[in-house]
């Protein structure tokens, strides 16, 4: 997940974050490299973060040459939340192979975890320059845009989302988002639509949709859509807070009322 924040329009955001290990191919004589770098992976998936950054380190010290074993380090770094070596290591691994489009798309991730927008978006269009249908890239190019408002290229980044995986439910869910952003709500709503043909229990994309039928003055339809999405999700203390000020709105206090004592039961419990 990353970086779009709840807000009363839209929801949060999904985000891929592909942190890419290059494993070594291998070979029945190990060397102290192999080792240490082999080490480093198991430590790195184990969870055992210093250890593996240890290892990593060793192993660069005798091959100081290893674009995998810098990737690698990266990612324990990012794991650690040291963004500025992260970069750094993937920065190093880049230098040693310019065609490395793992390293290019963990760099991505982390210029974007400092909220260098134009830094991601560059590595992200490496990316897909090395490996033009990689929709992982695509996606998260998507996310970049729409956080510098470039709607217009957000939409474009993920319609070729959608392109290369027609089922990748998180994409048409984000295009929707991008749409309504450009205030395009028709689109949105055939996104949202899109979502639901694809997962009809999905509660996030029904409120959407209410939101998007609030901004249309459509008052049934956006009751509708606030009603499925708590009967999918009856803990969907926001749906109840929507509908609360939207029966207020219109004057109907009991209603009104109703919804309030819902929401507040769940959200002090």
């Amino acid at each position: 997940m990353k970086k779009i924040l709840f807000t009363v329009f839209f929801l949060n955001i999904f985000c891929v974050n592909f942190f890419c290990y290059h494993k070594s191919r291998g070979a029945d004589d190990f060397s102290d490299f192999d080792i240490h770098y082999k080490l480093g992976n198991e430590y790195n998936i184990s969870g055992m973060i210093d250890d593996a950054i240890l290892e990593y380190e060793k192993a660069i010290k005798i091959n100081s040459n290893s674009a995998k074993a810098y990737n690698n380090l990266g990612v324990a770094y990012g794991k650690k939340n040291f963004i500025d070596n992260e970069i750094l290591s993937y920065t190093k691994a880049i230098s040693l192979d310019t065609g490395y489009k793992e390293a290019y798309f963990n760099l991505g991730i982390a210029y974007g975890a400092k909220g260098m927008l134009d830094e991601e978006i560059k590595a992200y269009l490496k990316v897909i320059e090395l490996e033009p249908d990689n929709f992982e890239a695509y996606y998260n190019l998507g996310h970049a845009y729409r956080e510098k408002k470039q709607y217009s290229e957000s939409i474009d980044a993920y319609k070729k989302v959608v392109a290369l995986s027609p089922l990748f439910v998180d994409a048409h869910f984000n295009l929707g988002v991008s749409y309504g952003r450009k205030g395009l709500l028709n689109m949105e709503i055939l996104q949202y639509k899109r979502v639901l043909e694809l997962d009809a229990d999905n509660a996030q994309a029904h409120f959407n949709l209410a939101i998007v039928y609030g901004e249309k003055e459509m008052f049934a339809e956006q009751v509708r859509e606030y009603r499925v999405a708590i009967a999918i999700n009856p803990a969907y203390a926001k749906a109840y807070k929507n509908l609360e000020s939207l029966y207020r709105s219109k004057g109907m206090i009991k209603e009104a009322d109703s919804e309030l004592a819902k929401y507040y039961d769940l959200v002090t419990h």
